[in-house]
């Protein structure tokens, strides 16, 4: 497939009993094996209905789309097409257990498991996220602004930092130096920077790990450190008063 506006498409008829899935041929191995699982997702999802000419044309945008229950019908079966291809080249009974495997979260693990799973970066910090015990958020940057980040809304405190803002600028990202390709140690940072932290309450003791990539991008881990009970009530109480806002 030669395309500039899309990375991915499915040919099929009404009743899917066919097809065929294109690749833009400019993809990185990461990402073409993650746009056929994405295409194959709309051909097995049999809610899934193909659009004009009996096809799907999908572009980067369509495969960054998370969220399955928005009221866009179209965006939502982007959606369900990422999470299956997530979950297919990514199989949570073999996963779980090798996301928890070391000590501590750490960006060089997502780095060597995405390479062992042959997924992209951001894919594999994604099921990081989901299947690491503790508390995590996956951030991606570019040219020191916040392009996206993932974390479970469940246990994870609520982000202030928007996509599109900059980069706090005492984060570990902006006052040090990175070697391109080289995960930074995990250092402790204020809360402060990510978190609205109310007065007169204590703030999470919150760790970051950053790596550097080419071309201004970054990747940033940011990690709490377990609670006692009394911390994690705490931490509930502001998520509440965060949804209420």
């Amino acid at each position: 497939m030669e395309s500039d506006g899309f990375i991915g498409g499915l040919v099929t008829n009404a009743t899917k009993s066919t097809g065929v899935i294109l690749v833009n041929e400019n993809l990185r191995k990461e990402r073409r094996r993650f746009t056929i699982g994405h295409e194959l997702g709309h051909f097995l999802i049999p809610t899934h209905l193909p659009g004009k000419d009996d096809r799907f044309l999908c572009s980067l945008k369509d495969l960054l789309a998370l969220d399955p229950k928005i009221a866009d019908r179209r965006i939502r079966w982007e959606a369900e097409a990422n999470r299956f291809s997530s979950l297919l080249l990514v199989p949570p009974p073999i996963f779980r257990k090798q996301a928890n495997a070391s000590k501590d979260p750490d960006l060089r693990d997502v780095v060597r498991l995405a390479h062992q799973y042959e997924v992209s970066k951001e894919v594999m910090g994604r099921a990081y996220v989901d299947y690491r015990h503790e508390p995590i958020a996956f951030v991606v940057t570019h040219n020191g602004r916040v392009q996206r980040y993932f974390s479970r809304k469940t246990d994870f405190p609520f982000i202030t930092v928007r996509w599109g803002d900059p980069v706090p600028r005492h984060s570990l990202l902006m006052r040090k130096q990175h070697t391109v390709s080289v995960a930074s140690e995990i250092e402790e940072t204020d809360a402060a920077l990510w978190f609205d932290v109310s007065r007169g309450h204590k703030a999470p003791t919150l760790f970051e790990q950053v790596y550097q990539q080419q071309q201004g991008y970054a990747l940033i881990l940011l990690s709490l450190e377990q609670q006692e009970d009394e911390d994690d009530d705490e931490l509930e109480d502001s998520r509440s008063r965060f949804d209420r806002r």
